[in-house]
């Protein structure tokens, strides 16, 4: 299988260091403010365990796990509280937890945090709960009934940033997040050439409120080097029916690829995951929330490695909020 998800479990040792900072950083008062927290994230996560330092960059430079799953953190000793059933980021006076404080340190060892004017209001910590007013929306990270086909997140975005975090606050549905990655897709040369030609609609997905500032052109599928290409997909939006001959076949082929590789990961309270967002599609099954208050809730944040390559769109050089 070319899916890897390496395991990555704190010591003891290693979580003596890790409360240590969280509780220096929370000792400032305006830290757990986000747009605060994430000016200093980068510096402050220098001070993590080395093994968990090298162990991100390897992750992000060798370019051969597909995602990497944290475990043992020393967050939520007292749990997360009720789960949201609004977009509490969008509220004033967000303040974020000790797990997501560590989201962002850990996030950061793998680039800068970014939002996307369409989401959220730009909100860079992003809530994902089963919504009870949009549990029958399809490809909505808030919906339940319906699974969560294959997809590169803001795959449809010239800039969407290179990986996606997920921080598990609770999980007990143990709904599953599902990874796969594009690594050994089988296919003819043709099939190869047909993907890398920009005749297709990749689309976006209920989350982004898009303004048109992102004209959907139709792009390529696959891109970077022809030998171990680079994915941007969405089959909730693309619609392969919509095409014929080689492009079809190879759409087909690769929607399969994405399923008989798939890996799934049951996320549970204070676990991490962060996967390439370049080489991997992820999804999620249909489920069954607990109560409102109870549900599954993750924080999702996603981690560009140059943040000059979306200044164009961003409204200055410390804004964080990329057009959309």
């Amino acid at each position: 299988m070319s899916t890897v998800i390496r395991e990555l479990a704190v010591t003891a040792e290693e979580s003596v260091q890790i409360r240590a900072l969280l509780d220096h950083i929370t000792a400032d008062d305006r830290m757990p403010d986000p747009n605060y927290f994430v000016e200093h994230s980068h510096v402050l996560a220098q001070e993590l365990p080395r093994r968990i330092r090298e162990s991100f960059y390897t992750f992000s430079r060798c370019e051969i796990t597909s995602a990497l799953h944290v475990t043992g953190s020393p967050v939520l000793a007292k749990g997360p509280g009720p789960t949201p059933v609004t977009y509490v980021e969008e509220e004033p006076g967000y303040r974020l937890n000790d797990a997501q404080l560590l989201h962002g340190l850990y996030g950061s060892l793998l680039g800068e945090p970014v939002g996307f004017t369409s989401q959220r209001k730009g909100s860079i910590f992003n809530t994902i709960t089963p919504m009870p007013s949009l549990s029958g929306v399809a490809n909505s990270s808030s919906g339940s009934m319906f699974d969560f086909g294959f997809h590169i997140e803001d795959a449809f975005h010239p800039v969407r940033a290179e990986f996606i975090g997920l921080a598990c606050m609770r999980n007990d549905e143990r709904a599953a997040t599902t990874i796969s990655s594009v690594d050994g897709v089988d296919l003819t040369e043709e099939e190869l050439h047909a993907l890398f030609e920009p005749q297709f609609v990749i689309g976006h997905n209920p989350i982004h409120s898009t303004s048109g500032v992102v004209a959907e052109d139709k792009l390529s599928v696959l891109f970077g080097p022809t030998d171990r290409p680079y994915v941007r997909i969405n089959f909730a939006t693309l619609k392969v029916e919509d095409y014929d001959g080689v492009p079809r076949r190879a759409l087909e082929k690769l929607r399969t690829h994405f399923e008989q590789n798939r890996a799934q990961l049951v996320l549970q309270g204070g676990d991490f995951v962060y996967i390439d967002n370049f080489r991997c599609a992820h999804a999620r099954d249909a489920f069954d929330p607990l109560p409102p208050g109870q549900a599954r809730w993750l924080s999702r944040v996603v981690f560009a490695t140059d943040l000059r390559k979306s200044r164009a769109m961003r409204e200055g050089t410390i804004n964080r909020a990329i057009a959309a």
